[in-house]
């Protein structure tokens, strides 16, 4: 038997579920017109936090092998989206930088994002937009507190910044 919270999980789970959907239909969003993966995406968001991160630390971030890193990257030095360079120090490290044209790829999906998301916050009167607010708080309490509990460091801009 489903109790009450249960069904109410499920509903806004697959509520949640349908937006991201919808939000998948959206080709206004420049994700849909560069040829990347999710991984080579991923390589892209770690070096616009973590610039000149070695290969080996890198690997870390991503759960992959030395090996499918280097094919990751070179699929992504070839556009010109990241460079490789040698450690000044230790010639045996590579470092991975994000090129300004990785930059402006990155930069060109996030604002399509945030864009995508401007349009839609826009259709919602103020009533909802503080319901909103509240909720996305609490929601925010609620994943700072569960990656803490998995050992997580929170990046110091993630850390409780209301407002």
């Amino acid at each position: 038997m489903t109790t009450l919270r249960e069904a109410l999980l499920l509903r806004v789970m697959t509520a949640e579920q349908r937006l991201r959907t919808l939000f998948a239909y959206d080709r206004t969003n420049r994700i849909f017109s560069v040829n990347l993966t999710m991984q080579q995406l991923k390589v892209l968001i770690l070096l616009s936090r973590h610039d000149g991160i070695p290969s080996q630390e890198l690997t870390r971030h991503l759960g992959v092998t030395l090996a499918t890193l280097s094919g990751i990257v070179d699929r992504l030095v070839a556009p010109g989206y990241v460079t490789r360079t040698e450690d000044p120090h230790d010639r045996r490290i590579r470092r991975i930088h994000l090129s300004p044209a990785g930059r402006e790829v990155l930069t060109e999906i996030m604002d399509s994002g945030n864009r995508a998301q401007q349009r839609l916050l826009a259709r919602l009167d103020d009533e909802t937009l503080l319901m909103l607010e509240t909720v996305l708080e609490r929601l925010l309490e609620a994943a700072r507190a569960d990656a803490l509990e998995q050992g997580i460091v929170i990046p110091d801009d993630l850390e409780n910044h209301s407002h």
